[in-house]
């Protein structure tokens, strides 16, 4: 008996969508029964382009799993129109012949729809048979006719099917994308057979856990970011429930409109599904506990107020980025995870993509349309910047970037421990930072630039007021503020904004300028903002500390961008006094991407004006060595002999000797902690640097009291007999 189906038109292609939810059968093309049903609708129906098996755990064929799916189904096409007696010969001596033929035949025929795949090796198995008996006269015009036949059959099907078992097929070339019926988000339930497993970990989630695995794909260099939420393995009985919550939801009247507000949205449409999930399950005599009701409303309201399956991995701390590429069915999500780069078994649907832009307009208050085609945003709740393009910008649908930025700010001790940079480096920035020097971090997009710049605000003495000024909110200032430091955050125009929306950056540059006296931070540099920023530098307008981010891959790039791109004049750039390179590097030229600080480099005051060479306008401190995965430190770091730690020495009245003094002391902080943190994460995490910084600053004051300068071999016994009371506090 054939399955009920409907055809209806989808994006321009046929779509054959089978009702399952009632039926005995599974549901898969692991089922006979269902293989049957399946090939006869397809051979049926002409020119079908994707199929759906419509069940409460739906299952959707397109793309290369369809593709084999409709080879087969011109195989069986061409097998069933063969007829066995025209091959079959007249003369008494056939007649053994023709009764092998007919009975394999049929053995064929008969399993063909069951398996069309044993099928298919059957009948090859049988043309290699005949094309290897001897030749006959009296058979070979009929052989010769029968082979051909037969030929033309396994051709449609030979360069698809080698000598696996059938399972495989049905498993793994034919494999389905999968949802639960109620929202539209399809993932593959299982890794190719290519995938070798990496290793597994979980994302806790409201007591849902979500499993994670990481795969190597042996055929391509590629790894594989593989995920099966909770709610694709919920019973039978609970998708069917959530699905009638779901039509519930279409009929219900609110009595409020805190269903409308995106800050409360998720809150109402969560009480409701526990409200009507519980009155169903009565009117059922289903059996439902606490922790199962708090689960499935979860689930609802995540598809239904919430960001979907993207809230499983916004919430997983190893991604940075995730990108959604147009047109959506064709691409899997596509991760960065701890700078390498996955892909998924993760399909967005073209409803999740308009689900999705309507939230973000709704929680962004702008405008995402074909008349503004671009929206630049940050999720605070996860930590996240979204940039999204649609129509006419891609023609093919909207695509999406989402960034991560940390609710909790990066440290230099967290850095050493991930190897970005070394001690020695972290104890030279964090010298620089207190020495009010003006540094500019670069590097290209994903080298970990802001990052950087928040754990130089750790370095920053607590007693500075500190401004930013960003366009989208990457650093975590609420995080900072509560660790007591003095900042107020300025947020301007986006560059990809209207004209009337929000102030300008160079407004509110000016702005900043004139609210006192002030370490300013730059989330990043890069328009006429800069030329007041620069001018305000050049007479010391700009206050304590200048630290800011700009795009630029040396330092080279940083001086053209700055001096001929924006039009700074090349004698304002003289303000700058450190620049410091970030990059992923591809380390022995494998295919994982490691963050380094490949650079330090302070600019050169003398010697140059208006005609200047970049080439010679910068003198390398520290410099990485990319054969010893190692950032190495030049003469002007070991001999005394750089002009910005002589300058910063002259301001606090120590000698050369005395800041180098400084600076490996507070390398051999960093890499203290650093090394605790191995057993202890907590030490490397922003309060506990904090602490850290403030103890040594009390120390310096204590020390200058007691002897009229710093005793840097007293301070570094006292700070370690305080880390380690501290360390094991925490």
């Amino acid at each position: 008996m054939t399955c009920n189906y409907v055809v209806r038109r989808e994006g321009g292609i046929r779509v054959a969508i089978i009702d399952c939810e009632n039926c005995e059968n599974s549901s898969s093309l692991l089922d006979k029964n269902c293989r049957r049903n399946i090939f006869q609708i397809l051979l049926k129906e002409a020119d079908i382009g994707k199929l759906i098996l419509n069940h409460p755990l739906v299952k959707i064929f397109y793309g290369k799993s369809f593709d084999l799916l409709k080879s087969i189904t011109n195989f069986l096409e061409r097998l069933h129109s063969i007829n066995i007696n025209d091959f079959l010969g007249n003369d008494e001596r056939c007649k053994s012949c023709n009764e092998r033929k007919i009975k394999k035949f049929n053995e064929i025929i008969n399993i063909s729809f069951e398996n069309p795949i044993e099928a298919f090796k059957k009948l090859k198995r049988e043309y290699e048979t005949n094309r290897k008996k001897p030749i006959i006269l009296s058979c070979s015009e009929c052989r010769k006719k029968y082979l051909k036949t037969l030929l033309d059959v396994i051709e449609t099907l030979d360069n698809k099917i080698k000598e696996k078992d059938s399972s495989f097929y049905y498993m793994y070339e034919m494999q389905p994308y999968v949802r639960p019926i109620f929202f539209d988000t399809y993932i593959y339930l299982a890794p190719p057979p290519d995938a070798v497993f990496i290793k597994k970990y979980e994302i806790k989630s409201k007591g849902r856990p979500v499993e994670v695995s990481l795969y190597l794909l042996s055929t391509r260099p590629e790894k594989l970011y593989f995920i099966i939420p909770p709610e694709y393995n919920l019973s039978l009985k609970e998708l069917k429930i959530l699905q009638k919550v779901r039509e519930k939801l279409s009929k219900h009247r609110p009595k409020d409109s805190s269903f409308m507000e995106p800050e409360t949205s998720r809150e109402y449409f969560l009480k409701f599904a526990k409200e009507t999930i519980k009155k169903i399950a009565e009117e059922e005599n289903y059996s439902i506990d606490i922790e199962k009701l708090d689960m499935l409303s979860d689930i609802f309201a995540k598809y239904t107020a919430g960001l979907g399956i993207l809230e499983d991995l916004l919430l997983d701390k190893n991604i940075q980025d995730i990108y959604i590429n147009a047109p959506v069915a064709n691409n899997p999500l596509h991760i960065v995870w701890r700078g390498e780069e996955f892909t998924s078994n993760i399909y967005l649907s073209e409803q999740d993509v308009e689900a999705l832009s309507s939230k973000l307009r709704s929680l962004s208050g702008r405008p995402f349309s074909e008349a503004s085609p671009i929206l630049d945003m940050g999720i605070e709740k996860y930590g996240y910047r979204i940039a999204a393009i649609s129509n006419p910008l891609t023609p093919k649908g909207v695509a999406f970037a989402i960034r991560r930025h940390s609710i909790t700010p990066w440290t230099l001790p967290k850095f050493i421990s991930y190897n970005m940079l070394s001690p020695l480096a972290a104890g030279l920035l964090s010298f620089f930072v207190d020495g009010q020097a003006t540094i500019l971090i670069a590097g290209s997009r994903g080298a970990g630039k802001t990052s950087l710049l928040s754990s130089l605000i750790l370095e920053i003495p607590q007693r500075y007021r500190i401004l930013t000024l960003e366009d989208t909110p990457e650093l975590p200032i609420d995080y900072l503020q509560k660790l007591g430091y003095k900042i107020q955050s300025l947020i301007t125009q986006p560059i990809t904004a209207i004209e009337s929306s929000g102030v300008d950056p160079k407004t509110a540059l000016r702005t900043a300028l004139r609210l006192g006296e002030s370490v300013l931070i730059l989330g990043e540099v890069r328009g006429e903002e800069t030329k007041v920023l620069f001018e305000a530098m050049r007479v010391g307008a700009a206050g304590n500390v200048v630290l800011g981010t700009i795009h630029g891959a040396t330092t080279r790039d940083v001086f053209e961008r700055i001096v001929y791109d924006i039009g700074v004049p090349a004698t304002s750039f003289k303000a700058t006094d450190i620049i410091v390179i970030a990059s992923p590097i591809r380390i022995g030229g494998g295919i994982e991407r490691k963050r380094r600080v490949v650079q330090i480099s302070e600019v050169v005051k003398s010697g140059w004006g208006k005609d200047a060479d970049p080439d010679k306008i910068f003198a390398d401190i520290m410099i990485y060595n990319p054969e010893k995965d190692e950032l190495e430190s030049t003469d002007l770091l070991e001999m005394g002999q750089s002009e910005v730690i002589g300058k910063i020495a002259r301001e606090w009245g120590i000698s050369i000797e005395n800041a180098l003094e400084n600076i490996y002391l507070r390398a051999k902080i960093k890499e203290e902690i650093a090394n605790y943190g191995k057993i202890n994460k907590n030490v490397l995490e922003a309060k506990a640097v904090r602490d850290a910084n403030n103890a040594f600053w009390m120390l310096i004051e204590e020390s200058k009291k007691e002897y009229g300068k710093p005793n840097y071999k007293e301070i570094e016994i006292k700070w370690i007999k305080w880390f380690k009371k501290y360390a094991r506090s925490i």
